[in-house]
């Protein structure tokens, strides 16, 4: 059942859980024994996970300043 959030409350939850899950196969795969296929993938996970978080973070930041925006106008 879907939550009373709006649409876009609920997709940026799916992408934090998508970052984690990511976050979740980089340290499982961890502890496979080395090979560089796999560590070029793992890297690039990592730096996905970062460049969505900062993406999100930028894009909360942004939503706060218009929040704040409307509630002077009032």
């Amino acid at each position: 059942m879907h939550s009373e959030k709006p649409c876009t409350g609920r997709v940026i939850e799916l992408i934090y859980e998508l970052l984690d899950a990511h976050d979740d196969t980089t340290q499982l795969a961890s502890s496979f024994t080395f090979d560089p296929a796999w560590s070029r993938h793992l890297e690039y996970l990592r730096c996905l996970q970062r460049a969505g978080r900062e993406i999100l973070a930028g894009l909360a930041l942004t939503e706060m300043a218009g929040e704040n925006r409307d509630d002077r106008k009032m």
